[in-house]
């Protein structure tokens, strides 16, 4: 049986919401009800092979208002009720290099407690860092940072702690300086050991590793940087872009699309393969225009026209089945409809149909990540050693599911929503 807070009660005349967390993955089972137990250690202690509602100290009436996942580490963002003024984050998993906002938490089971003043709206993770787009009290937006910064990827810029972890959330305030009159940031994104900011002008700036051209910035930018740098070479404004590994992804407001960084696995949608992207690139296109993005570490989703029809370019579980795990091409996934959400990580995605159906599938199952039960729970036709190489039904209830709430990082994986 798992237990489910009920806050869906009149309480001073006023009706409270009902916060539901669902997870799998690594280290999710310490807050499920009952706890799994065996003799399992290591990334596969506490972890969950299948969603299962998962119960975090949020407080009464919460509100779930972000949710973050990266390279073994989670985050998730609350308000009590529909006070804004402040955000409490609730993280757990690995948090060596305060990942998680804070000193502490050497133990991945034990969740960590921050609070940030203003609304937290969204939360990426990368290997050993995270970052918050935050909105305050006077309408005006920030994006705060904290964990590992050995590449500059959290943006303090040139003073003495440029390259200094993060033991606290820590306001860029390097943007402000880069960031012109009435910009400002709109979504923020992590790579490995970067990080990327969407600004309100449809700009994108850069920051951490560039080694692999995840800067976007040229040759002259392949070194790291502490400081926000502009992505070169985008004709148009940009609407969304994404990133997870050492890629990333950005469409602008013509419906073309933009891919910059590692490029060795194909996933550069060329048609040719290349080993480095320094400055963006247009990428072939599926027949129809793109809505959606999502960079993973080795391959690329797109969501294309009217009909929700997913494709897929790069190396291994692309969702076309365990023959073709290499393609230079967008290549549709014919057993996906009606999709209209995508999310990707380092090896493995997700998709949300128009029906509230969401699928998985990608490479090793280690701690349960796919979310699809044990490894010999896994169907023989598509898959391969614990991987999943069709897309695959969640056992999940679609009224779970806010497609704003979801985040898929590479152990572990969170799904919320805010019942009236």
């Amino acid at each position: 049986m798992i237990l489910r807070r009920v806050f869906a009660r009149q309480h001073n005349g006023h009706k409270r919401t009902l916060a539901t967390i669902t997870a799998w993955g690594a280290y999710a089972g310490a807050f499920a009800q009952p706890s799994p137990t065996g003799p399992a250690a290591g990334l596969e202690a506490n972890s969950l092979d299948k969603p299962a509602k998962i119960r975090l100290p949020l407080g009464p009436d919460a509100h779930v208002r972000a949710v973050g996942a990266g390279v073994r580490h989670a985050l998730v963002a609350a308000t009590s009720g529909s006070d804004t003024r402040r955000t409490k984050l609730l993280g757990f998993g690995l948090n060596r290099r305060h990942q998680l906002g804070a000193h502490g938490g050497s133990d991945p089971s034990v969740p960590v407690e921050t609070v940030v003043d203003g609304l937290v709206t969204q939360i990426a993770c990368g290997r050993e860092h995270s970052a918050l787009l935050v909105t305050h009290s006077n309408g005006k937006a920030s994006v705060f940072t904290c964990g590992a910064n050995a590449h500059g990827q959290l943006g303090y810029g040139n003073d003495a702690q440029k390259t200094a972890d993060g033991v606290s959330w820590r306001a860029v305030a390097a943007l402000e300086s880069v960031m012109r009159c009435g910009e400002a940031p709109k979504k923020v994104q992590c790579g490995l050991d970067h990080t990327l900011v969407l600004t309100s002008h449809g700009r994108v700036f850069a920051m951490g590793w560039g080694a692999d051209g995840q800067l976007g910035a040229g040759a002259r930018f392949t070194a790291d940087s502490s400081e926000p740098v502009a992505v070169s070479g985008l004709p148009n404004p940009v609407v969304d872009i994404s990133a997870s590994t050492d890629f990333a992804l950005a469409l602008d407001d013509t419906g073309s699309l933009y891919y910059w960084g590692n490029a060795e696995y194909g996933q550069a949608m060329t048609g040719a393969p290349i080993d480095q992207v320094l400055l963006p690139i247009q990428a072939c296109q599926s027949p129809q225009s793109v809505t959606a993005i999502a960079a993973g570490g080795t391959l690329s989703l797109t969501i294309a026209g009217k009909e929700g029809h997913v494709y897929t370019c790069g190396y291994g579980a692309l969702g076309l089945g365990p023959e073709i795990t290499s393609v230079l091409e967008p290549r549709r996934i014919q057993s996906l409809r009606a999709v209209s959400r995508i999310w990707a990580s380092t090896d493995r995605c997700l998709a949300l149909d128009k029906r509230g159906r969401l699928y998985s599938w990608g490479l090793a199952n280690a701690a349960g990540r796919l979310g699809l039960g044990g490894s010999a729970s896994l169907h023989t036709t598509d898959t391969l050693a614990g991987n999943q190489f069709l897309p695959r039904r969640l056992d999940i209830d679609g009224s779970d599911i806010d497609p704003e709430l979801v985040a898929l990082g590479n152990d572990i994986a969170l799904v919320a929503n805010n019942h009236a």
